[in-house]
């Protein structure tokens, strides 16, 4: 297989792989109604075969090399890594700058950069592995792409970064294999018979070979896409069990595709040179040579002109209904900034062979590289040991918020902290979202601005901020439990009026049905609605046992990652949105608490607990409707209401679940999800209308 042919394939492949990612934002299964479009179902699935055949091309291209270039391995890893990681950089700036702009900055930048990653850590095991070739080669080399593949499942990263990888294992064995396959029949043959050589067909065993890996991609194939009707089929528990056995019939496939493509391509002629170059070759020339650029740009405009933009939590950018045009605007965008980076890649290598000072400057990355790691290091180490010791020093003023605020009761075996202030005829119960790390703090502000009109109380559920944590599986049953017990034990059971905030309404839909004589109200504050639960799990999930698989592996990973950044103390730094809460609410004196409060149970055993039930939490209130006399109002922000997030339209949730428009109503407000952090008096202002309307 020649390297012109296999570049225009790439080429070919890099633009297909656009219109897969396409598909996965118009046309995939898992997509709500509303937005999904027909038309691209087709490439829906086939994404990692189309990627593995550019691991293929990468090993069979790298053994190639090997074979007939002198000193190939001198240099190697800055001859390979140098223009992907150029290419790399510069799309990552890119789509950061986007991601900055439209308010969804995430890292990585660029959702499809997983190739990259991927193809650095096997160019690097492929050069200490094969820099001294032996007959182990293959196999040490086999060994380091499962290790590989261990560590992406053990960090929940998808599947596609580990069925696709092994192609390029096939793609060394196939080069290293071609040639003396090839000279060892034909020597056998001439030994034999040099007359029935010739009269031999050279291109029956190719076909059969065409032919099998056909039929064992079909197979595979299959198989992997019925994996979830056949998981309930069996009535099988072990998802697990299930996944990995598509990942393995996922690499199977994957790699019977590329060696079709390469039998296929292989067995093509080689084209006679002409004096004028028809077109279509033309084409493939130009998208084969920047498959790179325009694999890693192509997404950005995917997203930009999504039904939103990176993930479903972001408002559009520029949103197209219409496939065609979809299609059209993002293929002819990304073919012009593909062909721009590869401009600038040029000029920048014009630069490196014309001028001395940008030469050495280049040269010289590595020592500056290193010396940036070490400086990493470095810093890390002396931050680390300097938030650690922060934290100690904050021990007297989380032991002093507590003497001070906290009132605890004995809740089903735990110690439930609770703030209380105020006076009134109504009881408002504050309850914070699950991201929450101490609501008896950080909604202070809120029972600040209640507290001269009601009385006030603030629960910490157990395992979050001053309360104990519980071993209880935190079902909606549970924790409405929790809220009733802790009311009676406080004397809080009058005029009672529930105000949730965000996940924490389930576990209030749940009270209103098990004790409706215990509250005459309720105000949910971006409350949580039924249907979300099922749209996390239908169409991504085939039972509730592969979403709870799925979740508590995501769960895991997640407390490993908070983990790490508590050791290291960078948890510091995703606590933005504390400080413009605490610092506008006259509790600056107590942001350390909160920032020891979010150390302590941010992404740790309760939060976590409560993301893994929500679906099933969901599910126990599925049908739930207000009772048509009680007084509800729905405060919903701004920013859902605009971006439809999840792609769900609240409003309609809500108006699902009331009964009675003259007593329950729904009010926008400008905001976002935080507004009953940061906008204390205009939730207060609410929640005092409210009742203000109950009273008449």
């Amino acid at each position: 297989m020649s390297k012109t042919k296999s570049k225009n394939i790439l080429g070919i492949f890099s633009i297909l792989i656009m219109m897969h990612h396409l598909g996965q934002r118009t046309s995939a299964f898992w997509l709500p109604d509303d937005i999904r479009r027909p038309g691209l179902e087709v490439f829906v699935p086939i994404g990692y075969l189309l990627v593995a055949f550019f691991f293929f091309c990468s090993g069979y291209g790298l053994i190639k090399s090997l074979q007939t270039k002198e000193d190939y391995m001198k240099g190697f890893l800055v001859k390979r890594l140098n223009r992907i990681l150029l290419v790399f950089v510069i799309t990552e700036i890119i789509y950061l700058v986007f991601r900055t702009l439209y308010a969804a900055l995430e890292l990585p930048a660029n959702p499809y950069s997983w190739f990259v990653y991927a193809i650095v850590v096997l160019y690097v095991g492929f050069f200490f592995i094969y820099r001294r070739k032996n007959k182990f080669s293959l196999i040490l080399m086999t060994i380091w792409v499962i290790g590989y593949s261990v560590i992406c499942y053990l960090l929940v990263k998808g599947n596609w970064w580990i069925n696709a990888t092994p192609a390029f294992l096939v793609g060394i064995y196939m080069a290293e294999h071609e040639r003396t396959g090839e000279e060892k029949i034909s020597t056998e043959n001439e030994e034999k018979s040099p007359e029935k050589n010739t009269k031999k067909d050279p291109n029956k065993n190719k076909v059969f070979r065409i032919i099998l890996s056909i039929v064992v991609l079909a197979i595979c194939f299959v198989i992997t896409e019925s994996a979830n009707k056949i998981f309930l089929m069996l009535h099988l528990n072990n998802y697990g069990a299930i996944n990995f056995m598509v990942i393995i019939l996922q690499i199977i496939a994957s790699s019977a595709f590329s060696l079709a493509i390469f039998y296929i391509v292989s067995g093509m002629r080689e084209e006679k040179q002409r004096e004028k170059i028809p077109i279509y070759r033309k084409i493939l020339s130009f998208y084969g040579d920047m498959t790179l650029e325009f694999y890693l740009i192509h997404g950005l405009f995917v997203q930009l002109f999504s039904h939103h933009f990176m993930n479903d939590t972001a408002m559009p950018v520029c949103y197209i209904k219409n496939v065609l045009l979809y299609v059209i605007v993002v293929f002819i965008l990304s073919t012009i900034s593909a062909f721009a980076i590869r401009k600038g890649e040029d000029f920048i290598g014009f630069l490196y062979e014309k001028a001395d000072t940008f030469r050495r400057f280049c040269d010289d990355q590595i020592k500056y590289i290193l010396a940036v790691i070490a400086l990493f290091i470095v810093i890390t180490a002396a931050y680390g040991t300097y938030r650690h010791k922060h934290s100690a020093d904050n021990a007297d003023l989380v032991k002093k918020y507590q003497e001070e605020a906290i009132t605890y009761v004995d809740v089903k075996g735990s110690k439930v902290a609770t703030y209380m202030a105020g006076t009134g005829d109504y009881v408002v119960v504050l309850l914070g979202a699950d991201t929450d790390c101490c609501p008896t703090l950080s909604l202070r502000p809120l029972a600040n601005n209640l507290d001269d009109d009601f009385q006030v109380i603030i629960i910490d559920p157990p395992g979050k901020g001053y309360s104990q944590d519980t071993e209880d599986n935190r079902t909606s049953d549970y924790m409405a439990d929790v809220i009733h017990e802790t009311l009676e034990k406080t004397g809080k059971t009058e005029n009672v009026i529930l105000a949730s905030n965000q996940i924490s309404s389930l576990y209030c839909y749940k009270y209103i049905e098990k004790y409706p004589q215990d509250v005459v109200g309720y105000v949910g504050i971006d409350a949580i609605f039924p249907e979300l639960g099922k749209h996390f799990f239908e169409g991504n999930y085939s039972s509730v046992e592969e979403y709870r698989w799925h979740v508590k592996r995501v769960s895991r990973m997640n407390l490993i990652n908070q983990n790490l950044m508590q050791l290291t103390g960078y948890v510091r730094f995703q606590m933005p949105v504390f400080e413009y809460l605490f610092y506008g609410s006259g509790l600056k004196e107590y942001y350390p608490v909160m920032e020891e409060m979010f150390i302590k149970n941010y992404m740790k055993e309760a939060h976590l607990s409560e993301q893994e039930n929500i679906y099933d939490n969901c599910m126990a209130v599925d049908a739930f409707k207000l009772p048509e006399d009680f007084h509800t109002m729905f405060i919903l922000d701004n920013y859902i209401k605009s971006t439809d997030v999840y792609g769900i339209n609240w409003r309609q949730q809500y108006k699902k679940m009331i009964t009675n428009k003259d007593i329950q109503s729904i009010v926008i407000v400008d905001g976002d999800p935080n507004i009953a952090y940061y906008k204390p008096a205009v939730i207060a202002k609410k929640i005092g209308d409210f009742v203000g309307e109950y009273e008449k």
